[in-house]
């Protein structure tokens, strides 16, 4: 009979076998997220998706999705970080190996592990799969839960990792069976959190996302009313309110306050007995910070499931809020452009221009999950042996890589987890310039014309005050036509690669599956392998520098200006 032979010791003395980050990460998908080799051969980037702060993968058989799975953070991490170092695209299969060469590769490291441990010797790819599910039931998620996650289409097969229940056990269970009442208003719950996340793609403001949001809720059998609330530097502001009248959402808000906060600061619904039942708190996370928080009345008390089937949807309407913010900074004519003065030596571009008497200028930002930034630095005036360790150290940054190596400088990605530039991300900025010479940093950013200035720029002084807001004015963006930009781009195209860009896009070479390899393009071409991928890289460079960088290429028209 089969069971967990590896056990929590054994995995740990494997994990420390692997030689390379593939092997890591291919024993962790079989022994954390339960893969078969089969499936992890077909893994894509795309098919991760952040909730908050969890994460789920798709799991496929070819183009269909068969099940979904939980991606622990740590495991998410490593496909990021694999995928950048292997310069995979999130739509290209992230391991490129045959399921069969991926079990051999368990094989291969069961080898080495045996050398100091024989009993890892015969250990296999299902073998860890057991791994998997002896964790989580040992952690208490549900044997059916388990099944699922682990894609097994029985519960007996789970039968031998699972203890027999003794008497005390069994009336426990029969005890909590008999008075949850909690099943049928779970299924509302999850039934009117999923009917929201439908109608929130075709929501196009925010104040729409909150009246959909609450008028949803307040319909529900089982709920009272529901108020949406943005976090603001005077508590919370009301953006939508149903079921319920402003002046009872005034005195919920003084009553409950503190329970509010609560929620906010923690990231955690909460609930208290109100004056006509329960009032359920639940964090709207957006950009993976809490912005503001969703009330609900409910007719009764809620459990634990409720709890997350309401968190989660707390995450999905922050995340709404934030998409249809970032598209309208893209497609608003008049934005305002705030610009900050910094000394403050905790943020990392500041602390790092004065510590190595260099010049730090930002060329790219992303954000990235768990409250993160993507910093692309290029730095000169150092070493690059100094710049990697003095981000490295630093306490606002969980991860440096070296890209390119100057003689007198570098261009480094680091994850920075603290910084000015997170808080106007947060609150729906783009950050167009940042550079910091002599221990001060300018920060450029762009934000809506209609966001609360006074309480990000409050957030963004409070968190670091060594920083000062030196100007403030809106700016009016110029239109690009669609034939203006393919003109633009016209004009930095060589021959050749537009050539190669167009005969690439129409063979097929973009899609998925492919519908021509390189090697076939190459042929169709008359040019070697090498000379076709240079020929596209440059192509695909400069069709993107067009995409991403328009805006700091053309000035902005000042419209009003004061500082």
């Amino acid at each position: 009979m089969t069971t967990d032979v590896l056990g929590a010791r054994g995995y740990e003395r494997l994990r420390r076998a692997a030689e390379t980050h593939r092997e890591d990460l291919v024993v962790r998908l079989g022994g954390e997220v339960g893969l078969r080799p089969a499936e992890m051969a077909q893994l894509r980037v795309a098919d991760v998706e952040t909730v908050g702060n969890h994460h789920f993968l798709a799991v496929r058989d070819g183009e269909t999705v068969t099940r979904e799975t939980y991606l622990p953070s740590g495991v998410e991490h490593d496909v990021r970080k694999f995928a950048s170092a292997a310069g995979r695209d999130d739509d290209e299969p992230l391991l490129s190996v045959s399921a069969r060469r991926l079990q051999m590769l368990v094989g291969e490291v069961a080898d080495r592990a045996a050398e100091t441990e024989q009993r890892l010797a015969d250990v296999s790819s299902r073998d860890l799969r057991w791994r998997f599910a002896a964790d989580l039931l040992a952690d208490g998620v549900p044997a059916h839960v388990v099944c699922a996650l682990g894609g097994w289409e029985r519960l007996d097969r789970l039968a031998p990792l699972l203890d027999e229940p003794d008497r005390e056990a069994v009336v426990s269970a029969v005890d909590s069976a008999q008075t949850d009442t909690a099943p049928a208003r779970l299924r509302r719950t999850i039934g009117v959190a999923s009917e929201v996340g439908a109608a929130l793609s075709e929501a196009a403001t925010g104040q729409e996302i909150a009246e959909t949001v609450c008028d949803r809720l307040a319909a529900t059998e089982g709920f009272r009313f529901a108020w949406l609330a943005e976090h603001t530097g005077d508590g919370l502001t009301p953006r939508a309110i149903a079921g319920t009248g402003e002046q009872r959402v005034t005195e919920q808000r003084r009553a409950h306050g503190d329970v509010a906060t609560d929620a906010i600061e923690g990231n955690e619904v909460r609930s208290v007995e109100g004056r006509d039942g329960p009032v359920v708190f639940v964090p709207l996370v957006r950009e993976d910070a809490v912005s503001g928080a969703l009330a609900v009345g409910t007719t009764a008390g809620i459990g634990d499931a409720e709890r997350e089937a309401l968190g989660a949807l707390g995450a999905h309407v922050g995340a709404a809020l934030s998409a249809v913010e970032r598209k309208r900074l893209l497609l608003a004519d008049t934005v305002t452009e705030l610009t900050f003065k910094s000394t403050d030596a905790d943020a990392v571009t500041v602390g790092l221009s004065a510590t190595l008497d260099c010049r730090v200028e930002l060329s790219g930002v992303v954000p990235v999950g768990g409250r993160s930034l993507l910093y692309y630095l290029v730095v000169d005036g150092a070493s690059t042996d100094a710049v990697l360790d003095y981000v490295t150290d630093d306490p606002a940054t969980v991860d440096a890589r070296l890209i390119e190596d100057y003689r007198d400088g570098a261009l480094l990605e680091v994850v920075v987890t603290a910084a000015p530039t997170l808080s106007l991300v947060e609150n729906g900025g783009r950050i167009r310039d940042l550079t910091a010479e002599s221990g001060e940093a300018t920060i450029t950013a762009e934000l809506p014309t209609d966001t609360d200035l006074r309480g990000v720029v409050d957030t963004v002084v409070g968190a670091y005050p060594g920083t000062t807001l030196s100007a403030k004015h809106e700016t009016e963006r110029p239109v690009e036509t669609d034939t203006g930009f393919r003109k633009h781009l016209s004009d930095h195209l060589s021959d050749r690669q537009a050539t190669v860009l167009e005969a690439a896009y129409h063979s097929g070479y973009f899609e998925w599956p492919r519908g021509t390899t390189a090697e076939e393009l190459a042929d169709s071409l008359a040019v070697s392998a090498p000379t076709l991928h240079n020929h596209l890289r440059k192509a695909q460079q400069k069709v993107l520098t067009a995409f991403f960088a328009e805006a700091s290429e053309t000035p902005s028209r000042e419209v009003k200006g004061e500082v």
